[in-house]
């Protein structure tokens, strides 16, 4: 015995069994698989693909805040993101080998160096910040290793240190 909806000839199917018979595994199906399609797919606004696929604003809201159709986005979007990496690529590596924009083609290279050392597990071998703005870099990369850790809390949940060492200048020492 099977949960699959299955019909004689001629038979027709109830208004709950249609709806089984339009779901596929992952709870999405009809109308509502043809929205997000076009929405991952073509691009489409979500509330554009709602009236393409015959559903209210109303009822396309209230399925995207639901779990699993915002898995099925998520994978999709994997899907899209996978299909055009190769083509990213490329391109990349032609930018890179061309002398009209040289920023373009450093940034490029970077990009390219970015991206093998991420395929690979390598790390970079030089950091170089695009933005030229002074500031601090906080790897997060490397497990914790014992040793100095600065843990900022709120005021209100902070605990008292258990020792309190006094930086205050004596007024002497400022003369």
């Amino acid at each position: 015995m099977t949960d699959d909806v299955t019909t004689q000839p001629g038979q027709q199917l109830t208004a709950q069994q249609g709806k089984q018979a339009d779901k596929s595994p992952n709870g999405i199906g009809g109308r509502l698989k043809a929205a997000l399609d076009d929405m991952v797919w073509n691009g489409t606004k979500w509330d554009e693909a709602a009236r393409k696929a015959n559903l209210t604003k109303r009822s396309m809201r209230m399925s995207m805040q639901k779990p699993h159709v915002l898995r099925y986005i998520r994978a999709q979007r994997g899907v899209v993101l996978a299909q055009s990496s190769a083509k990213t690529f490329h391109r990349l590596a032609e930018l890179r080998d061309q002398d009209e924009n040289r920023n373009a083609a450093v940034a490029a290279a970077r990009t390219l160096e970015a991206m093998t050392n991420e395929a690979f597990g390598d790390k970079p071998a030089l950091s170089i910040s695009s933005r030229g703005a002074a500031g601090y870099v906080i790897d997060l990369s490397e497990p914790a290793r014992p040793g100095l850790q600065i843990v900022l809390v709120e005021r209100e949940k902070a605990a008292p240190p258990a020792e309190v060492i006094n930086v205050t200048p004596n007024k002497d020492d400022a003369e």
